[in-house]
């Protein structure tokens, strides 16, 4: 099934992380052009990919510069932030991308600018969102801070960077999802550990579903209810927020990821069963709900991972047409800055 699609220009390069930490790099334009039915071809045969490494972000990029970012987060809620020109020189085994703890992986990656905030998702449906500043820059083999405070077995599933004008558009086990507005610059507490008791009293307290299985928001009680709708900033090492209400109904969270009205996205199973759906069929509703379903599985059957289509391919203007590839830039010298507008999806 498909794990990341996004649009890159044939002038770019590509970043790709993997879950043990390593980051490995590619020019576009020495991935052979196929057209849209072909199987493509195995990523092994194109990366020195270790034993039991996988790719868990891919992130293209014009240019390197000094300004622009990589915060990666680990599933035990750990980020990391480093200058992007620290991955622009290239071995043929990889570059060390984050320094894991045994039992720890790398479940996500995204290119930050100065002012930008991200979220962090976790596995039993809470969130945290913060500025990408309260992370100070380090080296590349470093271990990184803690990003969110996690209670017993929970896990990070996913880190996007927060659009005020989208919406998290979060996905459960069991085919249940919603989204929720990011919200605009919301004040948050200078409580880093803020939990999920300290805030309960601004929770949303919606029914958890009515006959047809979806969660209806509830009426009245204006101040909660704008409180649900949005993820006020925190600082970064808390509980968060609770962002969805995890039962056996729904399931656990399996994949979040930035949207905007107008997107389109698909949601996979583990069976192959594909879904595609527009982000505006998808209802907005509150924090503190269980969701709508999404699609249905069959009994054996669950969601294991959600692609976001790119703009361009949902309007069906695809990637530009290739083009002879960029001189090398000579020995010594760093590729000059300007990130890649392309927006990574996962």
């Amino acid at each position: 099934f498909i794990e990341h699609f996004f649009v890159a220009s044939t002038h770019a390069y590509l970043l790709f992380f993997t879950n043990r930490g390593q980051c490995y790099w590619l020019k576009v334009y020495d991935i052979p052009q196929l057209g849209r039915t072909s199987a493509g071809r195995a990523i092994v045969n194109v990366l020195s990919l270790r034993a039991e490494e996988k790719i868990s972000s891919v992130i293209p990029v014009r240019r390197f510069d000094t300004t622009s970012h990589l915060l990666m987060a680990t599933r035990r809620g750990l980020v990391k932030k480093t200058a992007l020109d620290a991955y622009s020189r290239p071995r043929s085994g990889g570059l060390i991308g984050i320094h894991l703890e045994e039992g720890d992986d790398l479940i996500g990656v995204v290119l930050t600018q100065p002012g930008d905030e991200v979220v962090l998702s976790t596995r039993q449906g809470m969130a945290i969102r913060f500025d990408e500043a309260d992370v100070r820059a380090m080296g590349r083999d470093t271990r990184g801070v803690k990003g969110i405070n996690l209670s017993g077995e929970d896990a990070v599933v996913g880190l996007v960077v927060a659009d005020p004008q989208g919406y998290l558009l979060t996905v459960c086990e069991n085919g249940y999802g919603k989204r929720t507005p990011f919200g605009a610059n919301v004040a948050g507490f200078e409580d880093g550990d803020e939990s999920l008791e300290a805030s309960a009293s601004t929770e949303s307290t919606v029914p958890e579903a009515t006959s047809d299985g979806e969660a209806e928001a509830q009426e009245g009680g204006a101040t909660e209810e704008r409180s649900a709708m949005r993820y006020r900033k925190q600082r970064r090492g808390g509980k968060g927020l609770r962002d969805i209400r995890t039962t056996d109904r729904n399931g656990p969270v399996v994949a979040v990821t930035a949207v905007r009205d107008g997107d389109e996205f698909m949601v996979i199973t583990q069976q192959g069963m594909v879904t595609r759906m527009r982000v505006d069929e998808i209802r907005i509703i509150g924090r503190n709900t269980q969701g709508v379903r999404l699609m249905n599985l069959q009994e054996t059957d669950k969601v294991v991972t959600v692609a976001k289509i790119a703009r361009e391919d949902v309007d069906g203007q695809g990637a530009e047409a290739p083009a002879e590839p960029p001189p090398d830039a000579p020995p010594g010298e760093l590729p000059v800055a300007e990130a890649d507008q392309s927006e990574p999806t996962d």
